[in-house]
């Protein structure tokens, strides 16, 4: 209802009222938009997609391009900083050196160093082939491609089955192990 004031010299006023059928019309806008945000909601912050999303960064994280310069390959050291645990078991089978538990600071003292050392580096997730959270658990299994390419050569190339498990704390999700196998 819209009121509306007289002309100043009387005590009348005019009342227009909004038609029933413009409420209805908003009513039901508004309760189709609600029973599509909350559902969206729902799914864009369970923990699955939080996980994938996690994994997608961890993936562009790996990714140095030949061209970027010492403060953007800085900026991915930070990054990574965000993506690890207090400690992290590493299994990859074609690289030995890499293979065992370390804690977060040589994870990115060793991240710091690729930064500095790599030419390039190319990673992109192809498909997820499964995510299972289990309470503060999450292990995502995926294929990805891609290369690292050092002065000395290119210890990463080609297609991988990676696995990462996501351990969820205080501060989010975070990877505490990581499987890099060839097919």
């Amino acid at each position: 209802m819209t009121v509306y004031p007289g002309d100043g010299h009387s005590s009348s006023c005019v009342i227009q009222s909004t038609p029933p059928s413009s409420v209805k019309k908003t009513g039901i806008i508004l309760v189709v938009a609600f029973a599509i945000l909350v559902p969206l909601g729902m799914w864009w912050f369970s923990p699955e997609q939080a996980v994938m999303r996690r994994t997608k960064h961890l993936m562009e994280v790996l990714t140095l391009s030949g061209g970027s310069g010492a403060p953007m390959r800085q900026v991915k050291v930070y990054s990574m900083n965000a993506l690890l645990a207090p400690e992290v078991e590493l299994v990859v089978p074609d690289v030995p050196d890499a293979n065992g538990s370390f804690d977060k600071e040589e994870m990115e003292s060793a991240f710091s160093w690729i930064c500095q050392n790599a030419k390039r580096s190319h990673f992109d997730l192809i498909a997820f082939r499964d995510v299972d959270v289990i309470g503060d658990t999450a292990t995502v299994r995926f294929l990805a491609e891609g290369f690292m390419e050092l002065s000395t050569g290119r210890p990463a190339d080609g297609r991988f089955e990676v696995t990462v498990v996501w351990k969820k704390g205080g501060d989010g999700w975070r990877y505490d192990k990581i499987v890099w196998k060839k097919p």
